[in-house]
């Protein structure tokens, strides 16, 4: 007759800190003996604390195979979020030793996809290197994720277009910029005259590549359109600015862009033009109301402000480079290459 292990009858509880240690110790290492060593105690209390905790939670943790712990299903289960766990228990021990040792801090900022390579990074990098002994971390989030994570006390800053109101988060403009239009180069507009400027109505003559409904800026541009009764021949959407961009220099048609974004398409591949009319953005700060702001967040702020900053100076530079000109005329006298048919 098989025999099935009995647990005591006492009143389950969920699981210990000094528990969940043991527990992920002995599936990193697969002994008890390995596990005592890793966590400096002896073997018994590593085989006592497994015991308690198979007690406590009702069910195995392992099966003993060939002298070795083999983890049960339900072990497996809560393998996963026992890891996770950890990762945020070593985040709060770097910033406790960080704030000992060096009285420094941590920042955890997010910004939308568009504006993560463009600003955030090389602000990032200048912020790190004013304050080295910082902790940072850098995510990216659409911006409705972007307030969950504030107000869930998640992220102590974020960075957005034109997010939307809440009365839980505060927000202040740190730079702002226009739309672009993004044109394939090997597939130029028709003649049109030599007008720096694109005529909103231009659009309707190539596939446009639109966005996400919940995209702010992409309201702005269903707006404009609707407000001059235009609606662009779009077979293609997305929900990121890179990747709008990215189906530009692939041949796939044209979009409007933030111009941080559109600065950093391949002017070998990708013509950048304004329009009119002009449809003008702001980026803004985004931090939850009810927390005190701090020096830091400060800083960053400043220092995205200027990547910002310098990188709209480069903007003139790339709208007057010898792309593609309105009237199909190459640099030299040369014809641009033929349209892609209708």
């Amino acid at each position: 007759m098989a025999c099935t292990p009995q647990f005591p009858a006492l009143p389950l509880k969920p699981m210990r800190l000094r528990q969940i240690e043991v527990f992920r110790a002995v599936m990193l290492t697969g002994t008890v003996s390995e596990a005592a060593r890793l966590l400096h105690v002896s073997q018994p209390v590593v085989t006592r604390v497994l015991q308690h905790a198979e007690a406590s939670l009702g069910f195995r943790l392992f099966e003993r195979v060939r002298g070795r712990l083999q983890p049960t299903p339900e072990a497996n289960a809560l393998y996963g979020d026992v890891e996770r766990l950890y990762g945020e228990i070593e985040r709060v021990r770097r910033v406790s030793e960080s704030l000992r040792h060096k009285g420094a801090g941590r920042l955890r900022v997010a910004a939308t996809p568009s504006l993560a390579n463009p600003l955030l990074v090389p602000a990032v990098r200048r912020f790190c290197a004013r304050h080295p002994d910082t902790q940072v971390q850098v995510l990216t989030h659409h911006t409705d994720e972007i307030v969950g994570a504030l107000l869930a006390n998640q992220i102590d800053l974020g960075f957005a277009f034109s997010p939307p109101r809440h009365e839980a988060i505060s927000s202040e403009p740190v730079a702002s910029g226009r739309m672009l239009l993004a044109v394939p180069r090997s597939q130029p507009l028709p003649a049109a005259g030599r007008r720096r400027q694109v005529p909103m109505q231009r659009l309707m003559e190539r596939p446009f590549i639109g966005y996400d409904d919940n995209s702010s800026l992409g309201l702005l541009v269903r707006q404009t359109l609707a407000r001059h009764a235009l609606e662009p021949r779009s077979t293609l959407e997305v929900q990121t600015y890179s990747l709008a961009l990215a189906l530009v220099d692939a041949g796939l048609g044209l979009t409007l862009l933030d111009q941080y974004t559109a600065l950093s398409a391949n002017p070998g591949h990708v013509a950048l033009h304004d329009v009119a009319p002009e449809l003008p953005f702001e980026i803004q700060m985004l931090r939850a109301s009810h927390r005190a702001g701090s020096s830091l967040a400060d800083d960053l702020r400043v220092q995205f402000a200027q990547a910002a900053q310098e990188l709209a100076a480069t903007l003139p530079q790339r709208l007057e480079a010898p792309v593609v000109s309105l009237d199909g005329a190459l640099p030299g006298g040369a014809r641009a290459r033929t349209a892609m048919p209708e």
